[in-house]
């Protein structure tokens, strides 16, 4: 994969990024066998060849292929240039064919400078009933930096009556936000990772939650990063009980 630094662009930085069909042939192929099961007329369900899907379904095989390879490549690619994303991976200009180098843009914003506090003393006051709650409002209480308004709107999602930034649903948004940056810090410094059989094991257990297949659902999470935000929800709920395990709660 190539990766090629562009000028930022309003405290975000942007990567020019180039891979070859090797490196997103085994998500089309993932992509063709799921719509091997979708009815195709004039063939028995699950019995059409593989051309045939090729040729009638080309065109929603690589928009799935652009949007799943795109933000997998996205994450690696930000990984690759050492930095940290602060919120979803932008991605835009996107190149592909069967066949051929997939190319495309991702623009993200880095993570501020996060500094984590000796957990060895960390203190809880809170007498919420939760721990993890107790934990998470200590963390807020002793790390504080600010958190750009991009990620707090992100956060809030397109509720237009939420965008005051004075407004308490606001400051919880601001709150989750940095909360889960917190999380992310402390969970490098001690190890804790969530790999992605464990969002695939999520996924399939609200799949069966939902009564919905389990493709669908994981189609849906590759639409404008949420699955990477399920990723961060899961490392955050591991770090939350290290942290509980760690202060004795």
């Amino acid at each position: 994969m190539k990766i090629t630094p562009l000028d930022d662009e309003n405290g975000c930085r942007r990567l020019a990024v180039e891979a070859d069909w090797s490196a997103i042939a085994a998500d089309y192929d993932d992509i063709i066998a799921a719509y091997s099961r979708v009815q195709i007329p004039g063939f028995r369900s699950g019995k059409a060849p593989r051309s045939v899907i090729e040729q009638r379904l080309q065109k929603q095989v690589l928009e799935d292929l652009s949007r799943q390879a795109a933000q997998r490549l996205g994450r690696e690619a930000v990984r690759k240039s050492g930095a940290e994303p602060l919120g979803t991976i932008a991605i835009s200009d996107i190149e592909c064919a069967r066949g051929t180098t997939f190319c495309f843009t991702a623009r993200f914003r880095p993570v501020p400078e996060i500094e984590v506090p000796d957990l060895g003393s960390l203190t809880v006051r809170d007498e919420s009933p939760d721990p993890k709650d107790r934990i998470s409002h200590r963390l807020l209480e002793l790390i504080r930096f600010d958190v750009p308004a991009e990620a707090v709107q992100a956060e809030l999602g397109d509720d237009v009556s939420t965008a005051d930034s004075s407004s308490a649903a606001w400051k919880e948004a601001q709150d989750r936000v940095r909360l889960i940056l917190i999380l992310k810090k402390i969970a490098r410094q001690e190890g804790i990772e969530v790999d992605e059989a464990d969002v695939e094991r999520r996924i399939e257990e609200k799949a069966a939650e939902f009564s919905v297949s389990s493709h669908t659902l994981r189609a849906e999470f590759e639409k404008g990063g949420r699955r990477q935000r399920l990723k961060d929800m899961l490392l955050a709920e591991s770090t939350l009980n290290f942290l509980i395990e760690k202060s004795g709660l």
